[in-house]
């Protein structure tokens, strides 16, 4: 893979993206993305976005911070990098606007691969929930979702992964059991395909 109008090769990036995440456990990727990924020949700027799982306001801040002096230490102009910090679960946040460009231009540093592909190639199911359980009712579906001392839920179960309170990735082979499983608990939901990224856009009700 290569993206023309970089002052490095893309190689010695990842290089430095890996280490970076070797180094901090809470991230949980960095990601190259916009007009960069989409071909540009020169582009205006460099958009890089740490995405973790569980950091502060602070910690985020703290680790873009890091990652960009790092960018500058490799050749990269101060007035064209942009580095930001989100927390995974933030990302599948259908009020954040940035989400359609950083799933289909994203490309990942530390896997070397388009974040797209990533989704399709590991055959997930995205869930959108509506939760209208009340009192001890939600509490009970919540411990059996995400599971409670020591005991783990579905999620765990099914190899899937719980990106905010209300969206779940399920691998496919495992997406009838999920509906199950919800179906049990009587919850709305919607099942979409994980490219399609105006649906995960769309604030569920």
């Amino acid at each position: 893979m290569r993206f023309s109008g970089l002052p490095i090769g893309l190689g010695e990036i990842m290089r430095v993206a890996r280490e970076f995440k070797e180094r901090h456990k809470k991230v949980f990727d960095v990601v190259l993305y916009g007009s960069t990924t989409m071909g540009k020949e020169e582009p205006n700027d460099y958009d890089f976005l740490v995405i973790t799982r569980g950091a502060s306001e602070g910690e985020r801040f703290d680790l873009a911070f890091e990652f960009r002096e790092e960018l500058f230490d490799l050749g990269f102009q101060h007035e064209k990098l942009d580095v930001k910090a989100l927390n995974l679960e933030d990302l599948f946040n259908p009020n954040y606007l940035a989400t359609p460009g950083v799933i289909t231009s994203g490309f990942s540093l530390t896997k070397g691969k388009f974040i797209h592909e990533l989704m399709n190639g590991e055959g997930y199911s995205l869930f959108i929930m509506r939760v209208g359980l009340r009192g001890s009712e939600r509490k009970r579906f919540s411990y059996a979702l995400r599971g409670r001392n020591g005991d783990s839920g579905v999620i765990t179960e099914l190899g899937g992964l719980l990106l905010s309170s209300n969206v779940a990735l399920i691998p496919v082979e495992k997406t009838y059991k999920f509906k199950e499983f919800l179906d049990y608990w009587r919850i709305d939901y919607e099942n979409l395909p994980p490219l399609r990224t105006q649906d995960i856009n769309q604030k569920p009700y």
